[in-house]
C-alpha cells in the first residue's frame, strides 16, 4: 500500500541522510531499501495478506533498526561504522587470508600475520590484534598451542 511504502521510503532516506552527514553515521545503500521491501512482502505472506500494510513496514523498519545496533554498535554502546560487511572490511579480509593461503606456511606466528598485513597494505593501523581476533571470532583461522606451549594461527577450512 500507499503508506507502507511510505513507511520505508521515510526510514530508507533518514538512514542515507544520517549516514552522509555524520562521521559515525552507518553506510546504507539500495540493497538496505530492497531488503526491507523484501522483508516486508514476506511479513505480509507469512499473515496472509496479498499485500504489505503499514504494520508490516513499520515491524521491518524496527525489526532494521534493531539488527543495525547489533551489528554496528560496539562494547561501549557507541556506533562504530567499520563493524559490518559495509565499507570495505571483508574485503580486507578476503585479501588477508588469501595472502595467508600463498604464503606457502600452515602455522603463523603472530609476527607472521603482521608481516602479512604490511605487505598487502592492510589500512588497519592499530587495529590489528582487534583484526586478527575478529578472524578467530568468525572462525576463519584458529589459535593453537604447541606441545611446548607456543602460539601459532592456523587457517580453519
Amino acid at each position: 500500500t500507499a503508506d507502507a511504502a511510505t513507511v520505508l521510503h521515510e526510514y530508507f532516506m533518514k538512514m542515507r541522510h544520517s549516514a552522509g552527514n555524520s562521521r559515525d553515521g552507518v553506510p546504507i545503500t539500495t540493497r538496505q531499501l530492497e531488503a526491507l521491501i523484501r522483508l516486508s512482502q514476506a511479513r505480509a505472506k507469512a499473515c496472509l495478506r496479498p499485500m504489505v500494510i503499514r504494520e508490516d513496514a513499520e515491524d521491518v523498519v524496527e525489526l532494521m533498526i534493531e539488527s543495525m545496533k547489533q551489528v554496528h554498535t560496539d562494547e561501549n554502546g557507541s556506533i562504530d561504522r567499520r563493524r559490518g560487511g559495509v565499507g570495505g572490511k571483508s574485503k580486507h579480509k578476503r585479501q588477508f587470508l588469501e595472502a595467508m593461503r600463498k604464503s606457502g606456511i600452515s602455522e603463523f606466528k603472530k609476527s607472521d600475520l603482521q608481516q602479512i598485513a604490511d605487505r598487502i597494505s592492510l589500512p588497519l593501523g592499530t587495529n590489528f590484534h582487534d583484526f586478527v581476533d575478529s578472524l578467530r571470532e568468525q572462525n576463519e583461522i584458529m589459535l593453537k598451542r604447541s606441545l611446548d606451549g607456543q602460539t601459532f594461527y592456523t587457517l580453519e577450512y
